[in-house]
C-alpha cells in the first residue's frame, strides 16, 4: 500500500441552526438520509462550543 492509498474517504456536513432555536430533528434526519443514499455512513457528530455555530456530521465510505 502506498502513501496515497486510502481505504475510506470522508465527508463533513455542516448543519447551521435556525435563527430562533437549534437544529430541528427533521433537518438532521434529512441530512442523514441524503448522506445515506449517497453511500455515506455516519461516524461522528461534532457539536460546536457555541450553539450558534451548529453541528457537523462526519461521514465515511469505502473508496
Amino acid at each position: 500500500m502506498t502513501a496515497n492509498d486510502t481505504r475510506f474517504e470522508y465527508h463533513v456536513v455542516h448543519l447551521k441552526p435556525a435563527f430562533i432555536g437549534g437544529i430541528s430533528d427533521e433537518t438532521l434526519q434529512t441530512a442523514l438520509n441524503t448522506a445515506g443514499r449517497e453511500g455515506w455512513e455516519l461516524v461522528q457528530i461534532l457539536y460546536a462550543q457555541s450553539p450558534d455555530l451548529g453541528m457537523r456530521l462526519v461521514c465515511k465510505r469505502v473508496r
